[in-house]
């Protein structure tokens, strides 16, 4: 976590992607949040992990997922933060 305070509310890009077997993932909240969801999804749109739900301060943040165990595929990164709402793909390679 940095010291800045964004304007606004992100989901950066995943690095690496493809990955094997852990990715970083980057986002930014512009106010508090109240109800904060980070989850990741397969690509038939079912529940593997949920990164984070709860409050969370305004910052820049990552989260390290660590996908051992999980088949290589397509899955979704799924971020709700208050209205704002943002979704990546990303590649896990084994």
């Amino acid at each position: 976590m940095t010291n800045e305070h964004p304007l606004t509310y992100s989901l950066s890009n995943a690095y690496p992607n493809p990955f094997n077997p852990t990715t970083t993932i980057g986002y930014s909240i512009a106010d508090d949040v109240n109800n904060l969801n980070i989850s990741i999804y397969d690509i038939r749109g079912r529940l593997v992990d949920r990164l984070y739900s709860g409050i969370k301060s305004k910052g820049e943040y990552e989260i390290i997922w660590n996908a051992t165990g999980l088949a290589s595929g397509v899955y979704f990164i799924h971020m709700l933060a208050n209205e704002f709402v943002f979704n990546e793909k990303i590649i896990l390679i084994k």
